[in-house]
């Protein structure tokens, strides 16, 4: 299959989406706040700050977020790991809100730091999660598009996607549409293209509309094993209950879009607002040549905006010139005085 890829260099993060043919298969946003944060793929050096023999594991110290978690069984050949020790862990799997990484012991480090011996850019990424892919230069804006909690279905029908601590529960509603059974069977590639588009993992819980006979049952858990054939993650699905429910589990490898983007309430966070405000700042400054702006925002975003944990203003500076400024306001705005 032949796959082609768009990344956007933005000022506060790097966008990428990723097309199968004409077909918009993956997002992904990679953010400056996160310089130096592990992802899959990459290797760290780090120090072994407890054992947990219950658990059959360890956890090590990678100078940046939450401690990784490496299993013994993922250690094969190692020496006997003990508190204290430094060594090299290959991340499998990225940190999550209030969890670590999930790591793979690669050797003994013979220096004693903590961080990132090797990591990829998202370029790195993809080129090596698709052998053979090309890349392009562009704007990506269907990240922004991409979190949405309400879907509706071509057809009629809607679903609503909530996520939970333990598991995402997705509601298919019939709405005004005649057929539940055709509502769920359009539903199930609805759900399995969102789920690979916005990087979702973990354990599902679909809740279907009344569907009373076994057939139409087993027809819809069909669709489901269908529409995930070509998924680029492991993914299993268990038959509709009898309440009208399918689980299913997908492999959870990356941090997704909505954990990216959003607080898990469903609303932007107050980083994903800035950077808003800042590709607008910058979209501006492109259009009105010489022009002094004035990026306006809420008071929570213009406090971290004004904090620049991540630089943005000397990056902003060297795409537009020091021609613009901060103001507080009630919504993010940008105006123009030449």
């Amino acid at each position: 299959m032949k796959r082609r890829a768009v990344i956007e260099e933005a000022v506060g993060e790097t966008r990428a989406a990723v097309y199968e043919g004409k077909r918009l298969a993956e997002l992904y946003a990679w953010r400056w706040s996160d310089k130096n944060k592990p992802r899959a793929g990459d290797i760290f050096s780090g120090r072994i700050s407890r054992i947990e023999t219950s658990l059959a594991a360890a956890f090590v110290e990678l100078g940046h977020g939450p401690d990784g978690f490496l299993k013994f069984s993922n250690a094969p050949g190692a020496p006997r790991l003990t508190e204290g020790k430094y060594i090299h862990a290959f991340v499998t799997r990225d940190s999550e809100p209030g969890k670590g990484p999930v790591l793979k012991f690669e050797d003994m480090a013979n220096e004693n730091v903590k961080g990132p011996i090797k990591s990829k850019t998202l370029r790195e990424f993809l080129e090596n999660r698709f052998e053979g892919i090309s890349i392009d230069e562009a704007a990506v804006s269907a990240v922004d598009e991409a979190v949405e909690t309400e879907l509706a279905i071509a057809g009629g029908g809607s679903i609503a996607i909530e996520r939970t601590r333990a598991l995402t529960a997705i509601d298919v509603d019939k709405g005004a549409a005649n057929s539940g059974f055709d509502v769920s069977l359009a539903a199930c590639e609805l759900i399995a293209s969102q789920l690979r588009l916005r990087g979702l993992g973990g354990l599902f819980v679909i809740d279907f509309p009344n569907l009373r006979q076994v057939k139409q049952r087993e027809k819809v858990y069909a669709a489901m094993v269908k529409a995930f054939k070509d998924d680029s993650e492991p993914v299993k699905i268990a038959p509709m209950s009898r309440f009208g429910t399918i689980e299913m589990t997908r492999a959870k490898t990356r941090l997704s879009l909505d954990e990216t983007l959003m607080t898990k309430f469903g609303e932007p966070t107050v980083e994903t607002q800035a950077l808003r405000g800042l590709r607008l700042l910058e979209r501006e400054g492109r259009a009105s040549g010489g022009a002094q702006l004035t990026l306006t925002t809420p008071p929570d975003v213009f406090d971290w905006l004004s904090k620049d944990t991540i630089g943005w203003k000397p990056a902003m500076t060297e795409r537009l010139g020091a021609r613009f400024k901060l103001a507080e306001g009630r919504t993010i705005s940008v105006d123009g005085d030449r």
